[in-house]
């Protein structure tokens, strides 16, 4: 009576919660091809599960010697020694699983993407036939957010210094300033007392002594309102730069939108502003709508946009400026390829929409995030730079102030994304480098790029 009151328990679809989990998990029959993988495996492999499928997992794991065995098997040769082959055996046979560590993956089937990972193979029997589960974990997705976390921590670090600092300042200019003021106007005032006085002192004695004197004070008075001109604009310009530091303090005012609107509209004053660029999109248009604050994001747009396109601007004027200088010491055909090189740079600004599956942003895993790519071909980034950029006061530009990627990290931060960036420039660090030799013999030309993950959804409630 009791058995009949109980009810079974369904069972869970394995297949079901092996397309949610964050490892990456193969299944493999006994002749080592692929049967079933989950989409995690996808993602990490950057394959379709339609390429992968019947496809040997030797093709992944140990491709020479995939290519030694058939080499073997057309000549109607044995050897034993196949060295994973083997592996895969001996687990199955003694029922024990194996782990590699910091395995190298490199295949044509995803455009010879190299991919470092650890794995576990475990031999499992089901429904009576010998099969093997791998799991695999990507070393540089682990390396990546663990650097992401670090960054973000020294980051907040750096900013909650900051802010303290620029309160302190902020309060003794203020203070400064109306000094600055009070003494202005007590000037003007005894300017305008001297000049009556000059003007009666002059009506009644007509002496000249009196006049010159009365002359002298008038000047020094101008000269003392000129100090205090200097000094109300230098307090001034350093407040606005410590209201730059300390960002804005209001909340996002968030609104769904489609991100190609924010795109589209600092788009329209940049390509203005430098006729000469070429603008290279690259849109997603079935994209989900975002939730974010509009004006927050043209913010970003424009602080990562204007700086690509000043970056191009003084690539081209460097390229122009060391052809005459280099023209002394080379042959007149070469300065000609110099020339030519320079005059057919053309700056190119590419930008790119796209949809990142099983993302991890900080310590949240996403099923699909917002990808934005912006890419220049200026001068890049150097090497000794480029893990401090977003940092307050850190600049690659003579002109740059340094707080426009701080501000841009800022409001990312705020939209619970990241940015992360990446330059090829790293021929500049060397002291022979020249950017025309460069530009023109080497196929790789410099880039950098910067690309925005943002969730679509944002927890507003916890805002």
């Amino acid at each position: 009576m009791t058995a009949d009151l109980i009810t079974a328990k369904p069972t869970p679809d394995l297949a079901f919660i092996s397309q949610h989990l964050f490892t990456a998990i193969l299944w493999i029959n006994d002749e080592l091809s692929i049967t079933w993988l989950n989409a995690q495996a996808e993602q990490l492999l950057a394959i379709s599960s339609g390429r992968l499928l019947n496809q040997s997992i030797l093709t992944l794991l140990a491709p020479d010697e995939l290519r030694l065995k058939d080499s073997l098997i057309n000549n109607n040769r044995e050897d034993k020694t196949y060295s994973l082959t083997e592996r895969f055996f001996q687990a199955k046979k003694y029922q024990q699983p194996f782990i590699d560590h910091d395995h190298l993956i490199h295949t044509q089937l995803n455009g010879g993407l190299t991919l470092s990972v650890d794995y576990s193979v475990t031999p499992v029997i089901y429904e009576q036939q010998p099969y093997f589960i791998i799991e695999m974990w990507g070393k540089d997705r682990q390396s990546r957010i663990s650097e992401e976390q670090r960054q973000q921590q020294q980051y907040s670090v750096a900013r909650h210094m900051l802010r303290s600092v620029a309160h302190e300042i902020k309060n003794p200019l203020a203070g400064i300033r109306g000094a600055a003021q009070l003494l202005q106007r007590q000037f003007i005032k005894f300017s305008d007392m001297s000049s009556f006085e000059r003007e009666a002192t002059a009506v009644i004695s007509n002496e000249n002594t009196d006049l010159n004197h009365n002359n002298t004070l008038q000047k020094n008075a101008i000269k003392l309102c000129n100090y205090t001109d200097i000094i109300i604009s230098e307090t001034d310009r350093l407040t606005q730069l410590i209201g730059q530091l300390l960002g804005s303090s209001q909340l996002p005012n968030w609104q769904i939108l489609n991100i190609h609107e924010p795109l589209e509209h600092v788009l329209a004053l940049i390509v203005n502003q430098y006729p000469e660029m070429t603008l290279q999109r690259d849109y997603d248009l079935s994209l989900p709508e975002l939730c974010a604050d509009k004006d927050q994001l043209i913010q970003v747009f424009l602080n990562l946009i204007n700086n690509a396109c000043e970056s191009m601007t003084e690539f081209k004027q460097t390229l122009q400026q060391n052809v005459p200088a280099a023209s002394n010491n080379l042959s007149s055909d070469i300065v000609q390829s110099h020339l030519d090189g320079a005059s057919s740079y053309q700056p190119k600004l590419h930008i790119q929409t796209r949809v990142a599956f099983q993302h991890t942003i900080g310590s949240q895993q996403h099923k699909q995030v917002l990808q934005i790519t912006i890419t220049d071909n200026g001068s890049g980034i150097d090497d000794a730079l480029i893990g401090q950029i977003f940092f307050p006061m850190v600049t690659s530009r003579a002109a740059g102030t340094g707080l426009g990627l701080s501000i841009v990290q800022d409001i990312i931060s705020r939209h619970h994304g990241m940015i992360d960036v990446s330059s090829n420039s790293s021929q500049r660090d060397n002291p022979n480098y020249n950017p025309i030799y460069n530009r023109i013999y080497n196929d790789n030309n410099s880039q950098t790029r910067f690309t925005l993950y943002l969730p679509f959804q944002q927890p507003i409630a916890a805002s």
